[in-house]
């Protein structure tokens, strides 16, 4: 599905007649350009008049924005899981780090953030391996 957004609240300015009709439309303002915007505006009058056809209107736009809602709500709590779980492994990082300054060995500082179950043991394989490329970039370029 293709959605097309027209803001009609700003200035038309160098828009073509037609797009600027259809903005002065969709403000409820009266159109006079051809016989397309005649025939939109009937519909709207007769829709508008009709209390069966508006409420369905109602209804259908009532269920729109409430799909719309649970959509932003769904991807709002999924980012919140992500940022969670980011966050842990992030904490899992400097406190691994903290240990090897601190003079422990890979192993030791590996085995202490297990103990912690602060992340699963496959992100804790990768960080390990990340840290590895740390150190030995940072060997590398002591050795310059």
């Amino acid at each position: 599905m293709t959605k097309i957004i027209i803001n009609s609240q700003v200035s038309a300015e160098g828009q073509s007649e037609d797009l600027k009709a259809l903005a002065k439309l969709m403000n409820n303002e009266p159109v006079k350009l051809n016989k397309h915007f005649d025939y939109a505006q009937r519909r709207i009058k007769e829709i508008n008049e009709d209390p069966e056809t508006r409420e369905k209107i109602m209804l259908y736009e009532t269920r729109m924005l409430e799909r719309e809602q649970a959509a932003g709500k769904a991807g709002y709590e999924q980012g919140m899981r992500h940022g969670v779980e980011q966050g842990k492994v992030d904490s899992a990082k400097i406190i691994l780090e903290n240990q090897l300054n601190n003079g422990r060995t890979l192993e030791q500082a590996t085995e202490f953030v297990k103990k912690l179950k602060l992340i699963s043991d496959k992100d804790l394989e990768k960080l390990i391996k990340n840290i590895n490329k740390i150190v030995k970039k940072y060997v590398l370029k002591q050795k310059d």
